[in-house]
Parts: C-alpha cells; sequence; structure tokens
C-alpha cells in the first residue's frame, strides 16, 4: 500500500511541475508578444506626452496634480493618474516612463488573468488559450492602442473588467466586489459590472431568494454608496461641482448624450465591426449554441448579454465607439476559444492557427483598410467552412464511420 501510495505521490508531483511549466511558458509567450508590440506602438521619445491627444491631455495633467481641475468625467477618474503621480514622488522617474511602464503592466495582467480565465475557469485546452490570449494582446483597441497613447485610464480599467469577470464567475463575492469598488474610481463604467454578481446567481438558481442574488444585491449598493461617497471628496478636492454622467466642459447628461451620438455619423456600424473584426461571427454563433445548449442558465451567455447592453449605453455618452465595445473583449474572445476550442484534432489546428493569423493581420493593421476586407471575409469564409464541413477540409480525416 504504502509504494503505491508514494508512485501516486510522486507522479502528482510531475504533473504539477509540468502545469507550472506549461503556466510559465505561456506567461513568457504573452510577455513577448506585449513587449513587441510596445516596441512597435509606443513612443520611446523624451517628452512623448507633448504628442498625446484626446482624453489622455486631461490624465497627464492629473498625474501632474492630483485634484487637477480638468473636463467632466475625466476629473474623477483619479486612480490610475493618482498611482503614477505617487510613484514619482517616490522614485523620481519622468511621468511619461510611469505612464508606459504601468500601462505595460495592466496590459500583461489583464493578459495574464484572462489566460488563467480560459484554461483553468473554462477549461480549454492550452493551445488554444495560449492562441486566444495572444489574440487578445493584439486586438487594436485593447493593448496596441494604448501602447501608441499610454496617459489613458483605459489599461486598468480593461484589467478590473477581467478581473471582475473572474470573480464572478468563480463566486468570489468578496473580490468582486473589491475590484467594482477600486475600479469605479478608477473609471465609473465598472460600476455598470456590479450587476453582474446576482446576474450570475440568478441563471444558476433561477430564483430571486438564492443567497448570491441576495448577496450581489447587497453589493450593488454598498459599491454604489462607496461611490457617491467617492464623488462628494473628489469634488470638494477639485474645487468643482461635476454632474453625473455630464460631458466635457460639466455640460447636461442630454447635452452630452446628443454630442455623444452626434460623433461618428455613418460610420458607427464599421467602427463596431472593426473592433474584432470577423471574431464577431465567431462570437455570435458560440452565444446561439450555448443557448441551444442551456438556454439562459449559460453564465457565458449571461454575462455576454449584459456587458453589451452596458457598452450600447456606454456609447450614449461616448464618441470612442471601439474603445466602448473592447471592453467586452473577455467575453467576446472566451466564447471565441471555446468555439474554436472545439477542433482538437491536430490537422484542424492549423486551420485554428490560420484563422487566428488572420484577425492578427486585420487587429494589427498589416494590410490597408481595403484589403483588410477581403482578410475579414477570407476570415469569415474559413470559419464558416471550419463549422459546416468539419471533416471535408482539406488535410483533415475522413468522418469515422459509426455502427
Amino acid at each position: 500500500m504504502k509504494p503505491a501510495l508514494a508512485r501516486h505521490a510522486k507522479l502528482g508531483s510531475l504533473v504539477g511541475k509540468t502545469v507550472t511549466a506549461q503556466r510559465l511558458w505561456a506567461y513568457l509567450g504573452l510577455l513577448t508578444v506585449t513587449l513587441l508590440n510596445v516596441i512597435s506602438h509606443a513612443n520611446l521619445e523624451p517628452g512623448a506626452h507633448r504628442k498625446a491627444w484626446g482624453d489622455a491631455v486631461n490624465y497627464y495633467r492629473m498625474s501632474e496634480q492630483t485634484g487637477a481641475p480638468v473636463d467632466n468625467p475625466f476629473a474623477l477618474r483619479m486612480l490610475s493618474p493618482w498611482l503614477v503621480h505617487r510613484a514619482h514622488l517616490l522614485t523620481g522617474v519622468s511621468l511619461d516612463t510611469l505612464w508606459l511602464g504601468l500601462t505595460v503592466i495592466f496590459t500583461f495582467a489583464a493578459l495574464v488573468v484572462f489566460f488563467e480565465f480560459l484554461w483553468s475557469r473554462l477549461n480549454v485546452r492550452l493551445f488554444t488559450a495560449v492562441l486566444i490570449s495572444i489574440a487578445l494582446a493584439c486586438t487594436f483597441w485593447y493593448a496596441p492602442y494604448a501602447f501608441s497613447n499610454p496617459y489613458l485610464v483605459d489599461p486598468l480599467n480593461n484589467l478590473a473588467y477581467v478581473c471582475a469577470l473572474y470573480a464572478a464567475f468563480d463566486r468570489r463575492l468578496v473580490l468582486f466586489t473589491a475590484i467594482i469598488v477600486l475600479g469605479s474610481l478608477n473609471k465609473e463604467t465598472t460600476l455598470l459590472l456590479a450587476p453582474l454578481y446576482p446576474l450570475l446567481a440568478w441563471s444558476r438558481s433561477r430564483t430571486l431568494r438564492d443567497r448570491g442574488v441576495l448577496a450581489g444585491a447587497a453589493v450593488m449598493v454598498v459599491a454604489g454608496g462607496v461611490y457617491f461617497g467617492y464623488r462628494l471628496w473628489a469634488q470638494h478636492l477639485i474645487g468643482g461641482d461635476y454632474g453625473f454622467g455630464a460631458g466635457q466642459a460639466n455640460g447636461s447628461l442630454l447635452g452630452n448624450i446628443q454630442f455623444a451620438l452626434s460623433a461618428n455619423k455613418g460610420t458607427d456600424q464599421l467602427e463596431l465591426f472593426t473592433t474584432f473584426h470577423f471574431f464577431w461571427l465567431v462570437f455570435a454563433y458560440g452565444l446561439y449554441q450555448l443557448y441551444r445548449r442551456h438556454g439562459l442558465r449559460s453564465e457565458l451567455l449571461v454575462a455576454s448579454i449584459w456587458v453589451f447592453a452596458c457598452c450600447v449605453a456606454g456609447r450614449l455618452v461616448a464618441t470612442d465607439t471601439t474603445r466602448v465595445f473592447v471592453m467586452m473583449a473577455p467575453l467576446v474572445l472566451g466564447v471565441t476559444a471555446l468555439v474554436l476550442d472545439k477542433h482538437r484534432d491536430e490537422r484542424r489546428q492549423h486551420w485554428v492557427g490560420l484563422l487566428v493569423f488572420l484577425y492578427l493581420a486585420v487587429s494589427l493593421r498589416w494590410v490597408p483598410a481595403p484589403a483588410s476586407f477581403f482578410l475579414d471575409v477570407a476570415g469569415a469564409g474559413v470559419f464558416v467552412a471550419l463549422i459546416t464541413f468539419p471533416v471535408r477540409l482539406p488535410g483533415t480525416p475522413p468522418p469515422v464511420a459509426t455502427p
């Protein structure tokens, strides 16, 4: 009996070491891709902040002075600028370097959490988990854009979103609450995730009396109360009155909605599509399959519907369609990973690899816009062929006869 137990213990130790090694190699691969994107897109010249644009100009001012009276809603998104400001005071490192450094750290951390979400929580194979995590690392509006204009709160917001999703799926209420509260100090849109916990609990139990539903509802109240108190403190620090939901120059909420909806006239659909390109098709197919099998008991389906609704609401007060909808990245690529993971035959992996390669090509803009359209069509065509004729594609094994 003792020799058998010893053999089992030794086998368990070997398996544990193998998993650790696989995890480290995956992390190293994601770090390599991240650094390549930094080299390709970041402005590493001294005084790079002089070329910053859009929201970044306000956030950079806030990192120079905590409580700087910049426009609404930027003024109340203090966490990222405050971290940069404190790091500058402690180390003396330039603000440009710290902004880029924290952007890289937050983005890489988000990629690691996403990989763990796929591999450990959704039980996706290592091959697919690594491949789709690389796809996320190369999703233009998720990482490369942030490196090209690093003075933004988006990287920390992306990290908060993927961590909150992981915590909600893993039923870790205290961690979920902490992420929502801290994330809202960085960007108020994190509060939109607060109802996700009770929604997922309801999807599992189908009753409003479930303990998870009631606890999740309490989280919504706590997070909302903390954020309300934070806004009062922040306005006192800044010395201004910033209306909730108001836009630049502290205009009214209605005025902000009118301004936001008047932007990108005629191009909104195109911008929405270019956020994830033909992966939208894979995502939609995956949601359809989840609904067929599980209905509204599917956590991924419920989460995807809710976050998409949040992004639509967010677009009412924001002009950057792509930066709004890229918050769906963990769900869009998570569902995509589940769909592609079903093609486990070694030969079909070549087709999965081709799909990801085409996604990288259009997302990283390796080809000009007219050619990228044809690559999107090619990617959609390969995917449709893969699910329609799964055993008839060149190089795939013949169908197995069933008795």
